[in-house]
């Protein structure tokens, strides 16, 4: 399944790129986002920071992303490191006593806040009032008059704020937003918004409902929240990483109930709501769904193997090994390249790669049980010091369980 956004550089005054502003797009062949709504945000979010490498798509500069006044209200950008996002409210969003506190809460926060073709208007108090919040306005160049924009440049002798001029198509247009004292440029002259696609693993919708319900509860049970968890490789993947982009690999991971408990319970289900207003519409990949299938089959026979035998190391762990075993297919990337951007624990990482250990054999068991490979699975029966029974018993079941799992979501 591919993924799409689009990024549009913004420019200093000293020619040096500030950020980019990330957009939706529907394909790769689409010039504009087409809808403002929750949906849209969500699926830039997602996209830019689990999907794609957020480092390779701003060039370590910052990302600004729109927000609806829904998103601003629930909490979403604290789900996001200030130190990356630039909050860009929409011109759509009213400044509501709501909003100016939101805006207070996450300039103290750290964040900044840009606001969207704001147009001044002295009568109107709120629009004056979320002036000490904002670091940043975005005046259109094209459709903002001269004396409007000269008015508006004013601001900055009263309040902290800098000034963008977007729609900027020629150098003409540049040149005099430089006399006027723009200090940020953006539009067509330097460069359209560029398209870029990414693979993506699809999840089942269902997984959603069953995650959402049990999160309302006073007292969610996290371990029925892990056992859904892992029975969706596109969740596994997307928590983990999650986990990698917010701690900086402080932490290694080794189950996925440790990724639900240092996430926490409130940000997971900010990162819940997110996710489940993006994957909505999504359609399957049915090619796609038998590789998620079977990385599914892998990590259960390998978690439960390790269980029955009481070989070293975490069950869980065994799991984890098995379920990202077909990652790299599923999203035709190198898994070299895929193992830095998750925080698991060394053993499990080496195992991915191929290098021998208690958590790669059991890895190529399952392996030579899916080509009917019968010397290797002696070979590795024996290693392993596992009887054929218990392979057997182990490989049904993993197939009961996964089978489990999509029958529900088929249902």
């Amino acid at each position: 399944m591919e993924t799409f956004v689009a990024r549009q550089p913004i420019y200093d005054i000293e020619h040096k790129i500030y950020g980019y502003e990330l957009l939706f797009r529907k394909s790769i062949d689409s010039h504009s986002a087409g809808s403002n709504d929750d949906s849209a945000t969500a699926d830039v979010l997602v996209n830019s920071f689990l999907n794609f490498d957020l480092g390779e798509l701003t060039n370590h500069t910052y990302c600004f992303i729109n927000f609806t006044e829904n998103l601003l209200l629930n909490g979403t950008p604290e789900n996001f490191p200030p130190s990356k996002l630039v909050i860009e409210i929409l011109e759509t969003v009213y400044p509501t006593e709501e909003i100016i506190s939101a805006c207070q809460k996450y300039k103290a926060l750290g964040y900044k806040i840009v606001l969207d073709d704001y147009q001044l208007n002295i009568q109107d108090k709120n629009s004056l009032k979320i002036l000490p919040f904002v670091d940043l306005i975005k005046v259109d160049f094209r459709t903002t008059g001269k004396e409007m924009r000269k008015q508006m440049l004013k601001l900055k002798n009263f309040f902290s704020i800098q000034f963008l001029a977007e729609k900027v198509e020629t150098k003409e247009e540049y040149l005099e937003a430089c006399a006027e004292g723009f200090d940020y440029f953006q539009g067509y002259f330097f460069q359209k918004p560029v398209v870029l696609s990414q693979k993506d693993i699809p999840t089942f919708f269902h997984n959603y409902m069953l995650l959402i319900e049990e999160t309302r509860k006073p007292e969610p049970n996290v371990d029925y929240l892990t056992k859904v968890i892992e029975s969706d490789l596109s969740f596994s993947f997307k928590l983990l990483k999650l986990i990698n982009n917010h701690y900086r690999r402080n932490f290694k991971i080794e189950s996925i109930k440790q990724a639900i408990m240092i996430l926490g319970l409130k940000e997971f289900r900010r990162w819940l709501y997110i996710l489940s207003i993006r994957d909505a519409s999504r359609q399957q990949d049915p090619i796609i769904e038998n590789l998620i299938q079977n990385s599914l089959v892998r990590g259960k026979f390998c978690e439960t193997l390790a269980k029955k035998m009481k070989i070293q190391g975490e069950p869980a762990s065994y799991f984890l090994t098995g379920v990202f075993s077909l990652i790299d297919e599923i999203l035709q990337t190198p898994m070299t390249t895929l193992v830095k951007t998750l925080p698991l624990k060394d053993d499990i990482i080496d195992a991915l790669l191929g290098k021998e250990n208690q958590f790669q054999l059991v890895l190529a068991l399952i392996i030579a049980i899916e080509q009917t490979n019968w010397d290797q699975i002696g070979q590795l029966a024996k290693k392993i010091n596992v009887a054929y029974d218990t392979i057997t018993e182990s490989y049904l079941e993993a197939i009961k369980w996964s089978n489990q799992f999509f029958s529900e979501e088929g249902s």
